[in-house]
């Protein structure tokens, strides 16, 4: 494993663990100021660090109690300063309207190394 899959799967693991704390500030440490975000809720698309923060508390703040989270078959592609990933993710918990939240699903990230980190973009 190379460094940038090193930090690339820090910034993954880091996020898995925000989520699991529900601290929507540190889910979005790792994302550009000029990020584009998809969403399976309307909107779909988000532009900007802060409608992802903001999306982010808005999805945390819907649960009741603890979220579980779990990222598998992580796969990292680094290649100068552009990399992807991939994993399949697992999402459990209760929301606050009763409904038990038990979940997988494909995520994938696009990210740049900018002033020497990467970043979410």
């Amino acid at each position: 494993m190379n460094s940038s899959e090193a930090e690339i799967r820090q910034i993954i693991e880091s996020r898995a663990d925000a989520v699991r704390k529900g601290n929507a500030e540190a889910m979005s440490a790792d994302v550009a100021d000029d990020v584009t975000v998809f969403d399976v809720v309307v909107p779909l698309r988000r532009l900007g660090k802060a409608a992802s923060k903001a999306r982010a508390a808005e999805w945390v703040a819907s649960y009741d109690g603890a979220i579980g989270w779990e990222n598998r078959d992580i796969e990292v592609f680094a290649d100068g300063d552009v990399a992807f990933c991939h994993s399949l993710s697992h999402v459990t918990g209760k929301q606050k309207t009763g409904t038990e939240v038990d979940m997988w699903f494909r995520t994938t990230l696009g990210l740049q190394r900018r002033s020497g980190h990467w970043l979410i973009v």
